[in-house]
């Protein structure tokens, strides 16, 4: 089982410029917990939704902090080609709740989620 075959391709990204209320609208209305985010085609860094909200929180009014400034730099990633079950250990691992999938080229190409590799199993 190849991550390629699970993962939901061409995941919905944020710019690093946008507004932390913004992004955060945009991940209650597709029901995501986190987004990949993608400045000139790159992957730079991945947001989610408990990061967003701290940041709302702790402003507690308007603000001018933008995805960039609350976004964690640098997210561990998994290859397309690789097994789910690597996915699902660093997953574990880590506590994450999803990875960014990129290409042997390094382009993000998808999003493998706790639920996409549960849905693999139920498969099976």
């Amino acid at each position: 089982m190849i991550v390629k075959k699970f993962m939901t391709p061409d995941p919905v990204t944020i710019s690093p410029e946008e507004d932390i209320n913004d992004a955060f609208h945009l991940l209650l209305e597709h029901r995501f917990r986190q987004a990949p985010v993608v400045e000139d085609g790159k992957l730079i860094g991945i947001v989610t939704d408990r990061d967003l909200r701290t940041a709302l929180f702790q402003t507690y009014v308007e603000s001018d902090l933008t995805v960039g400034d609350v976004m964690r730099a640098g997210p561990v990633t998994i290859s397309e080609d690789s097994e789910v079950k690597d996915a699902a250990r660093i997953i574990c691992e880590c506590k994450f709740n999803a990875l960014p999938v990129v290409s042997g080229t390094g382009d993000l190409v998808g999003i493998i989620t706790t639920t996409d590799i549960l849905r693999g199993v139920l498969k099976l």
